[in-house]
């Protein structure tokens, strides 16, 4: 009697699991980077994905990946249901063009690359975050605005579905769309982020903490996403305070952050020379 509920409950759960694993859609990530590792872990926590395969050149990459079969074989066939190609947008055309993957829906993650950089198959897609990834801590996809694009129905509603399962904010872009808020993606994330650097730099070699700068960089951040840029432009530039920015240009040392600093005032100055 005990035999027979045992068999009938582990048959019963064999069946379950077997169900299971029949409804999971399983991915491959080709790329080793930082965006590879938060792809990585974002779909291992989601219910019905499963990251099965890693693919990179860099042995010693690959090995940060656990629980998961890792292969530097771009040639082997890819049985994966998924395949996203998490690799420098100079790669993803030769990449593409490399690997074999008959049934599978292939995405680049890039902003800037078109869908037709993967055209050597059929079923294809972009799932573009909207997001940097400069950090090694895992980011909260929850408000991150994924952008996708796909050839065929198919591939919309299966992005469709895993970009929901995430975030809040799912778009579709196409590519020429897409390049357009990545170009702006630059003006607000990399060219700020070299503005901050020059700042750390200039801080250091006069004994200051950056980090003093921390509340006044977020609350410019928010002026400009709750008022708008235009309307909360600030500083000696916007005011036509010629004095005080000839006093910053004679206290800067280096020639570059000179012609920098001299180059955006003279720019805020012709936008809004008309309301000086």
């Amino acid at each position: 009697m005990v035999k027979t509920v045992y068999k009938n409950y582990l048959k019963s759960l064999l069946t379950r699991l077997f169900i299971l694993f029949l409804s999971m859609i399983s991915i491959a990530i080709i790329g080793t980077g930082r965006l590879a590792r938060q792809l990585f872990h974002l779909f291992g926590s989601l219910k019905h994905y499963s990251p099965s395969l890693i693919l990179g050149r860099n042995e010693g990459e690959l090995a940060q990946f656990n629980h998961v079969e890792t292969r530097s074989d771009f040639n082997k066939i890819i049985l994966e249901d998924l395949v996203f190609l998490a690799i420098s947008d100079r790669a993803i055309e030769s990449v593409s063009n490399q690997i074999n993957a008959p049934n599978a829906l292939v995405c680049h993650c890039s902003g800037s690359i078109p869908i037709s950089a993967l055209k050597k198959h059929t079923a294809t897609g972009v799932f573009y975050p909207l997001q940097t990834f400069g950090s090694n801590e895992f980011i909260d996809f929850s408000k991150v605005p994924l952008l996708l694009e796909a050839s065929q129905k198919e591939g919309i509603e299966t992005l469709s579905e895993l970009a929901k399962g995430v975030s809040s904010r799912v778009d579709f872009f196409d590519s020429n769309k897409r390049k357009s808020i990545h170009l702006a993606a630059v003006w607000v994330n990399n060219f700020s982020n070299f503005l901050f650097s020059e700042a750390a730099s200039y801080c250091k070699s006069n004994e200051i903490d950056f980090k003093l700068l921390g509340p006044l960089m977020e609350q410019t951040v928010h002026n400009a996403l709750d008022l708008g840029p235009d309307k909360v432009q600030t500083g000696p530039a916007r005011r036509g305070d010629t004095n005080t920015i000839k006093s910053h240009l004679a206290s800067l040392e280096s020639v570059s952050q000179k012609k920098i600093y001299q180059y955006i005032s003279d720019a805020i100055q012709e936008k809004y020379k008309h309301e000086l």
